[in-house]
Order: C-alpha cells, then sequence, then structure tokens
C-alpha cells in the first residue's frame, strides 16, 4: 500500500504532511452500524485522513473504530490524519476548548491532527437549518468574535488537543480578519471546491498567507440533500470527454483537477469499488488542454452563504462579506 503521508500529501505551514484525500465521515440516513463499517472499509481501502466534525455526530462510532484498531497494534496513531470541527452553536470563546474535549473523548484519542472552526457564524443550539432551500431563523443568531474564537483554537495547540488549527467556509475578508494579530496561521481553509467553483483569488490569498485549501463537494454533492446538490460535475460532457481521453472515471477526473490546482479534496462515497476508485488519482495529471477544456465549464456553487445572510441579526448582511467571487 501507498504510504499516503510521504507520496501523495501537502506540507502544512506547521511542517506536518496531510494526506491530500480525505473521506468525508458526515451521516444522513447511515445507521451507527453502518457508520462503522463504512468506516472499516475505509481503513482496509487504504485511506487515513478522515474528516468529521461535531456537527456530524459520527465521533462516537469513529471512536469505537479507532480504539478496536489501535489497541489491535495494525495501525498506529502517527499513520492517522483526524479532521474534526467546532460546531457553530458552540463558536464562542468559552466553548472552543471544552468542544474539542468532547470530541476527543467521542474519538478516543489524545489529540487530532487538524481541528477547523466550521463555519463563520455562532447559533442557538438546536437551530439548524431546515426546509427545500435551507434557512435560519434571525432569532438563531447569536453574537459573534471570531478573533475570541481564533484565540482559543490557538490555546488548543499550546495544550495539545490538536496538532494543527484552520477554518471552514471562509472567505478572504474572513481570513484578514482572524490572522490580523493571529499567534498561528491557519493551517487549512477547507471551502466548496469543484470544476465548476475554482474560486481564484482565494486560492492566491491563501497561498500568500501558507494557508493549504481542502475542497469539499468535489464531485458537486450529486447524491446529497436536496438544496446542496448537483449533477453538473459528474454529467459534465467536457469531464466525460476527458475522462474516455485518460481512461479515467469522470470522478477521478474531477479529483485530479483538484489536486493539480494544489487543492486538497474531501470525498465520500459508500461504494467500496468508487471509495477506492477516487483514491487512486496519483501518479498521473491532466494537461494544459485538458485544464482549459475544464475552464469553459458553466459556474456554478452549491453554497452561497445565503442562509447566513440577514440584516438585522446576522453579523453578514452580503455575500461578499463571507465569500470570494468563484466565477473568474
Amino acid at each position: 500500500m501507498t504510504n499516503l503521508f510521504e507520496d501523495q500529501s501537502l506540507k502544512l505551514n506547521t511542517g506536518a504532511l496531510m494526506p491530500a484525500i480525505a473521506l468525508g465521515m458526515s451521516a444522513r440516513e447511515e445507521t451507527p452500524e453502518e457508520v462503522k463499517a463504512y468506516f472499516r472499509k475505509a481503513l482496509e481501502i487504504g485511506y487515513r485522513h478522515f474528516d468529521t466534525a461535531s456537527a456530524y455526530k459520527t465521533e462516537p462510532m469513529m471512536g469505537e473504530v479507532l480504539e478496536d484498531v489501535l489497541n489491535s497494534g495494525t495501525i498506529k496513531r502517527e499513520e492517522f490524519f483526524i479532521t474534526t470541527k467546532l460546531s457553530p452553536e458552540q463558536t464562542h470563546a468559552d466553548d472552543v476548548i471544552p468542544s474539542l474535549r468532547e470530541s476527543l473523548s467521542n474519538l478516543r484519542i489524545e489529540y487530532v491532527d487538524l481541528y477547523l472552526i466550521h463555519f463563520p457564524i455562532r447559533i442557538k443550539p438546536g437551530m439548524k437549518p431546515s426546509g427545500a432551500r435551507a434557512t435560519i431563523p434571525e432569532d438563531a443568531f447569536l453574537p459573534l468574535d471570531l478573533v475570541g474564537v481564533w484565540k482559543e483554537l490557538e490555546q488548543c495547540v499550546e495544550l495539545g488537543l490538536t496538532r494543527a488549527i484552520g477554518v471552514s467556509n471562509f472567505g478572504s475578508n474572513l481570513l484578514g480578519v482572524i490572522t490580523a494579530d493571529a499567534k498561528i496561521i491557519p493551517a487549512v481553509n477547507q471551502v466548496e471546491m469543484h470544476p465548476g467553483c475554482l474560486q481564484p483569488r482565494l486560492l492566491d490569498v491563501c497561498k500568500q498567507m501558507g494557508i493549504k485549501v481542502m475542497g469539499f463537494a468535489a464531485l458537486g454533492r450529486p447524491k446529497h440533500s436536496q438544496e446542496f446538490t448537483s449533477i453538473a460535475v459528474i454529467d459534465s460532457p467536457i469531464l466525460k470527454e476527458i475522462a474516455e481521453k485518460h481512461g479515467k472515471s469522470v470522478a477521478q477526473v474531477a479529483l485530479r483537477w483538484s489536486l493539480d490546482h494544489g487543492v486538497g479534496v474531501v470525498v465520500k462515497s459508500s461504494n467500496p469499488s468508487r471509495m477506492a476508485q477516487n483514491l487512486n488519482v496519483f501518479g498521473w495529471n491532466l494537461d494544459e488542454e485538458d485544464h482549459k477544456k475544464i475552464a469553459t465549464m458553466p459556474r456554478f456553487r452549491l453554497q452561497d452563504g445565503k442562509i447566513w445572510i440577514n440584516q438585522t441579526t446576522s453579523p453578514y448582511r452580503s455575500h461578499q462579506e463571507i465569500y470570494d467571487c468563484w466565477s473568474d
């Protein structure tokens, strides 16, 4: 088995190596037993970077499997890269360390490799987006102090609870807010990234800051929830043509596109064959002609931040306060 930490990784600004392909551990309709079976199968196939979050509610199931595997000695802790995230219900300075300690207890490990602010928002407990087009009621928002929250994430590093810290769903403006007086620059920014959503300005800013980008929705989330799904990537005739040219699947071409831009990816599939296929995207590259064709694909975004915007209680009054443009 190829050592992902050495040959198929991104080097963080901490000096650590992060496997460029992460398996998403979110669960929608899966039972706890199905989540554990999915995790075990992924380990068998060769995944070593796992992306979860407090909000996903999968940490306890992962913890059971991690404990079994680590106790058996078949895989050492240093061979895993575990990412988890601070819930939007706990995006407050007082909640950061207790939240991470709870995640560690659920995961049954002493530290995570990467801890992210999941969303640049703070909402009341139990107030999750709902409806065919998700919305957050105006009375769900609570005052937000991102700088204070970031300082507590820095404290998590000092306490040894996490090896690296970062953010998710942050545009360049918000990165500027937390880095202006930061002791630790984010190691990672996890954002939507796929052939229909490149975000060139954000990529440039992250590169200048030494922040690695991890892309979620790398395949357009063709089987995700109703409000956050698209088949524009997986059914793209341009990607299909390029896939035939290289003897690859459309998914592999889309993932390779991200890697060619220096972006890691979070993937999700319950099909063992596709799980293995998604991991097999190294040792080849798209050529200049391929990238030019992909650049002509229609631009779209699955998560545009509208659910976080209102004119009274939200910290954001417009899309531009959260995200960079993704269409050029």
